[in-house]
C-alpha cells in the first residue's frame, strides 16, 4: 500500500448482534454453521404480510414509555459498542482523552422509526401524545457518541440499504486523511412495522426464506441488528500491540440514478463502484479472494449484482475462481445495518480463514452458475476480500478489506 503506518485503517475491535447470535463468536459459528436466524415472527403475522419469516433479535428490549426512553436500535448499538470496546481493549476514557482525534460514523436506515410510529399509533388511537416523541427520534447519533465518549467528528450515513458499508469507508477516510487517530463505527437498525409493510407492498418479500442465488428463490427476508468497529491508524494499533483482524484497504460509493426501488438491471451502478473499490485499495481482481454479495434473494438484485460481477471480470479466469457467498440468508437483511453486519462476516473470515456459504442455497439459477458460489463453508486463505451494499434509490456501495502483514515484512 502507498499509504504510511499512520495513515492505515485497521480493525482491532468488533462487536455484533444478529437474529443469529447475540454477540461475535456465537454469531460467527452460527455463520461458519449455516445456522440461520431467520424464524416466524409475531409482529408480521399481526401485520398479515405476505411472509412471516424474518431474522428478529431474539431477546427482550425494554418498553418505551416516554420520548427520551432508548428505542431498540440504540440498545442494540450500545450492546455491540461495548463488546467491540472489550474486544479491542479501547476504553471510554481512553476515546474522550483523544478529543478531537477520535470520531463516530454511525450509519443506519431506520433509527427514530419507533418513535415516529409511536407518536403516529397515539394520535390514531386518540390517546394523549407529547411532540417529544417527533423531537426525540433524532438522538440516535448523539446519543451513541456521548456512550462512546467521542468528542471528535461525528456523521450520519442514511443512504438506505448502502449505509453501513458507506460509513466505514467514511470512516477509512478519516484515519486515511490524519484527521482521526480512532474512529468508532457504529451500524444499527431495527424491525418495526414499517418496513415489513413497504416490503410487503412491493411483493419482494420471501414466503419459504430468503435463498440466494437460487433457482427457487422467492424474494428477501428482513432482519435487524447492530455491528460496532474499533477502526485505527495501523500504528496506533502496533505500538499497542492490538489484534488486528484486518486492513480496510479502500471504498468506492455511487448510484444508479436508475429508480427509486428498482437496481439497473445491468448492473452499471454496481460495477462502477466495485471498480472503485478495488481502484482505491490498489487490489488487482488476481487478487481478491472472497466477494460478500448483496445477495437479496430477490428477482432483480441478483441477476443485477452477477451482470456487474460480469462486468467486472469480463474474460478474466479468476471469473469462476472468485468465492461469492451471501450471509443474508442467515441474518436477514438487516438493512442500513447490513453492510456493517457484513463488514463483521467478511473481517472474521480474513482473520481465521473460513469462508461462509450461503445457507439453502441448492441449486444455482441458470444466470449464476458461471461463477463459484459457496453453499457451505470451506477453510481459505483470504488476502482480500469485498463486501458489495446495493440500495433503493440506486445507492451503491463497496469495500475492500486486506489482511495485514507481520510488522517486520512491513
Amino acid at each position: 500500500m502507498i499509504f504510511q503506518d499512520n495513515n492505515r485503517a485497521v480493525v482491532t475491535g468488533i462487536g455484533v448482534i444478529a437474529a443469529n447470535g447475540l454477540s461475535r463468536e456465537p454469531f460467527y459459528q452460527s455463520i461458519i454453521g449455516g445456522a440461520s436466524g431467520l424464524r416466524e415472527s409475531e409482529m408480521l403475522r399481526r401485520l398479515e404480510t405476505r411472509s412471516i419469516i424474518a431474522g428478529e433479535v431474539p431477546m427482550d428490549f425494554e418498553e418505551m414509555e416516554e420520548p427520551s426512553d432508548n428505542e431498540k436500535i440504540t440498545t442494540m448499538a450500545y450492546l455491540a459498542l461495548s463488546e467491540a470496546f472489550e474486544d479491542s481493549g479501547v476504553c471510554r476514557e481512553e476515546i474522550e482523552s483523544l478529543h478531537m482525534r477520535a470520531g463516530l460514523s454511525f450509519s443506519t436506515s431506520l433509527a427514530g422509526n419507533q418513535k415516529t410510529l409511536r407518536y403516529m399509533k397515539n394520535k390514531r388511537e386518540q390517546k394523549q401524545n407529547d411532540p417529544r416523541w417527533l423531537v426525540e427520534k433524532n438522538s440516535s447519533t448523539s446519543r451513541i457518541a456521548h456512550y462512546a465518549g467521542v468528542r471528535g467528528p461525528v456523521y450520519t450515513t442514511m443512504s438506505a440499504c448502502a449505509a453501513g458499508t458507506a460509513g466505514a469507508g467514511l470512516a477509512m477516510e478519516q484515519i486515511r486523511n490524519g484527521t482521526a487517530d480512532v474512529v468508532v463505527v457504529v451500524g444499527a437498525d431495527p424491525l418495526t412495522e414499517f418496513s415489513p409493510a413497504g416490503f410487503h407492498s412491493l411483493k419482494s418479500m420471501s414466503i419459504t426464506g430468503c435463498r440466494p442465488f437460487d433457482k427457487d428463490r422467492d424474494g428477501m427476508s428482513l432482519g435487524e441488528g447492530a455491528a460496532a468497529f474499533i477502526v485505527e491508524s495501523l500504528r496506533r494499533a502496533r505500538d499497542r500491540g492490538a489484534h488486528i483482524y484486518g486492513e480496510l484497504c479502500g471504498y468506492g460509493l455511487g448510484n444508479d440514478a436508475y429508480h427509486m426501488t428498482s437496481p439497473d438491471p445491468n448492473g452499471t451502478g454496481a460495477y462502477r463502484t466495485m471498480k472503485m473499490a478495488l481502484e482505491d485499495a490498489r487490489v488487482s481482481l488476481e487478487e481478491l479472494d472472497y466477494i460478500n454479495a448483496h445477495g437479496t434473494a430477490t428477482e432483480l438484485n441478483d441477476v443485477m449484482e452477477t451482470n456487474a460481477l460480469t462486468k467486472l471480470y469480463g474474460d478474466s479466469p479468476k471469473k469462476s475462481e472468485v468465492m461469492i457467498s451471501s450471509t443474508k440468508s442467515m441474518t436477514g437483511h438487516c438493512l442500513g445495518a447490513a453492510g456493517s453486519v457484513e463488514l463483521a462476516v467478511v473481517l472474521l473470515a480474513l482473520d481465521r480463514g473460513m469462508v461462509p456459504g450461503t445457507a439453502k442455497l441448492e441449486e444455482p439459477a441458470e444466470d449464476f452458475q458461471c461463477f463459484r458460489l459457496i453453499k457451505e463453508s470451506v477453510a481459505a486463505n483470504i488476502d482480500y476480500a469485498m463486501s458489495n451494499s446495493f440500495a433503493f434509490a440506486g445507492n451503491t456501495s463497496s469495500i475492500v478489506v486486506g489482511k495485514v502483514e507481520e510488522e517486520n515484512n512491513g
